[in-house]
């Protein structure tokens, strides 16, 4: 089955197939409605004029304009070709991950406030008001070992969360006075799924400067504590642990 979800303009009921699609049709139109789908993906391709289509409705919403009703269904086909391209991956980037992660965990400071006695995570002193920035890192990075070490039989679960992750850190450090991007609902199904059930995800969110409100129904980044050196350096400890340079 093919993975991922997607988006649906209020405004005017275009189905969109990524959050860069819906930024890109909301400056375009103006419309700032959006919500997430529930019909499924399909990979269907017009006979006629070759257009891909990724749901039933937008196979409906061409045909009704082009009067093309034929449509070749390779939703199996590439599902399975996606699958397999995952399954040879992902062995490999989470191989990587591991090998970053261990490495962050036996540094030289690691290694001496374990031969000091010191907690392993570094811990606030009196009248300290946030951690310095290498000590959030490394507290960032034990929350993706965590999340890594809890789900080794699952590679597929662990690379979902540090995507998701990192689109989240990636979003508010290119549009940090955008609201919508810093501000997630906890109960959100795909959040929870990706993220929010799984131990080290949502702490790893407060360490880049989220925040749960009062009720605990989200977490919020408020415009004021954005900060930047935290949200780069939140990116570069996702990205060692992903693989990429």
């Amino acid at each position: 089955m093919l993975e991922g979800v997607l988006l649906q303009c209020g405004d005017c009921g275009t189905l969109l197939k990524s959050a860069e699609k819906a930024e890109q049709h909301a400056k375009e139109n103006w419309h700032t409605n959006f919500r997430e789908s529930n019909e499924a993906f399909v990979y269907q391709v017009c006979k006629v004029c070759g257009k891909h289509c990724v749901c039933k409705t937008e196979s409906a919403m061409h045909s009704k304009r082009s009067g093309h009703t034929e449509f070749y269904d390779r939703t199996a086909e590439v599902a399975e070709e996606e699958e397999r391209r995952k399954r040879d991956n992902l062995r490999q980037i989470l191989r990587v991950a591991i090998d970053h992660l261990n490495e962050a965990d036996t540094s030289l400071a690691a290694r001496r406030r374990q031969q000091l006695g010191l907690p392993s995570r570094p811990v606030l002193e009196e009248g300290q008001s946030s951690l310095p920035l290498a000590a959030r890192a490394e507290q960032m990075a034990e929350c993706l070992r965590t999340i890594q070490q809890n789900h080794m039989d699952d590679a597929a679960k662990v690379m979902k969360a540090l995507d998701s992750l990192r689109m989240f850190v990636r979003n508010i450090a290119m549009y940090p006075d955008e609201e919508k991007y810093r501000k997630i609902r906890i109960n959100n199904a795909v959040f929870q799924e990706r993220v929010g059930h799984l131990r080290g995800g949502i702490e790893f969110l407060e360490l880049c400067g989220f925040e749960r409100t009062r009720g605990g129904e989200h977490l919020y980044m408020p415009r004021e504590d954005v900060n930047m050196d935290v949200l780069y350096s939140a990116a570069n400890v996702l990205n060692n642990a992903i693989g990429n340079p």
